[in-house]
Formats: C-alpha cells, sequence, structure tokens
C-alpha cells in the first residue's frame, strides 16, 4: 500500500463509526483503547514489510438528531506505536498520537451523508532503530466523504466517495517521494 494510502486509512476506517459537535449529537459511547495489539503485513516502498503495534486512545460516539438521526459521530484521540520489520530483519519504528473529529455532517438524501473531519497533531513519525527521528508529519488534515449510514440505528456505514483532502503543515510521510529515500535504505540496508 503506498504510504498515502495508509495514512489515509485510519481517517475513512474511522470515518465509517463516524461523528459531530456536541449540539447536535448525544453521547451513544465512549471506547477507551489500553494498548491494544494488532499485527497484518502490508508493502511500504515496494518492500514486504511485517508491522506489529499497540493503539491507545479514547474514541467518543454521538448519536446525531433531527435529519442527522442516522448519523453517528465521533471525536477520537489515538496514539500508536508501531515496528515495521523487513524480511532482513532489519526494521523501523513507527508512532503518531492525533485527535480526529467529525465536524460538519450534511444530509444528501436518503442514508447518504457528506462527513468532514479534520486530524490534528503528529499522527505519523519514523524512527530508525537506534531511535533517531527522520521524518515527522504535523499539522491538519482535513477530509471531506461521503457516507452511506445505512439507515439503521447502528454506527458505521460504508465510504461511498472521498471528495477532498485538504493537508495543512508537513506532511512528509504523506508522499513516497519523500517517505521512500528515507525508508528504503533503513529497511534494505543499502
Amino acid at each position: 500500500m503506498k504510504a498515502s494510502g495508509r495514512l489515509l486509512a485510519l481517517p475513512l476506517a474511522v470515518a465509517a463509526l463516524v461523528a459531530a459537535p456536541a449540539a447536535q449529537a448525544t453521547t451513544f459511547e465512549r471506547i477507551r483503547l489500553d494498548a491494544v495489539p494488532y499485527a497484518f503485513e502490508d508493502v511500504q516502498c515496494g518492500i514486504e514489510v511485517q508491522v506489529q503495534g499497540t493503539a491507545s486512545g479514547l474514541i467518543n460516539l454521538r448519536t446525531g438528531k433531527g435529519d442527522k438521526a442516522t448519523a453517528y459521530f465521533e471525536h477520537d484521540v489515538i496514539a500508536y506505536r508501531e515496528t515495521w520489520t523487513a524480511a532482513n530483519g532489519r526494521f523501523v519504528t513507527v508512532t503518531g498520537k492525533s485527535s480526529f473529529n467529525d465536524v460538519k455532517a450534511v444530509p444528501l438524501g436518503d442514508n447518504l451523508f457528506r462527513f468532514t473531519l479534520v486530524e490534528a497533531g503528529q499522527p505519523f513519525r519514523v524512527f530508525d532503530a537506534q531511535g533517531t527521528l527522520l521524518i515527522r508529519d504535523r499539522g491538519g488534515v482535513r477530509f471531506t466523504i461521503v457516507i452511506d449510514t445505512l439507515g439503521d440505528a447502528a454506527p458505521g456505514g460504508i465510504v461511498v466517495e472521498q471528495l477532498d483532502t485538504s493537508v495543512r503543515g508537513p506532511h512528509p510521510g504523506f508522499d513516497d517521494a519523500t517517505l521512500c529515500p528515507v525508508l528504503v535504505p533503513l529497511l534494505e540496508g543499502a
């Protein structure tokens, strides 16, 4: 998966649960994550890596009211720490901490909503095996997506379309052209 795709995947996955301002919503559920482990295989800059990590944070879900009754709004504060290990045993550590907030939901008819999500913080940092910081994304990213909430009384839905992404602040990890020249030598040993 391209680096930019991986960085967009988390906010879109979070958006599938969906959230909004307190004035338009009532608390539905609060979920605390305490060092939840995960692992998967991925491809970064053409290199197969085994990803192992943990995520911690707080997820707040709210249910909409009125014409937003089938929309679930979300505000998350999430931190994670991962190790990306290549087949040769070389690795990097990737960490991040950011806040995701659904700031707006516009009904489009039926069960479709156009959501605006904002991510702020330092969502992506890469460290070498000695712990030296090499790349750091920081600032804000605004995502605009269309979600089909399926019209039921449960959080979730289907991301139908990603309309816009606006990046503010330096995000070198968003772009393979800046990430790969740093990552490839570390994982391949070149």
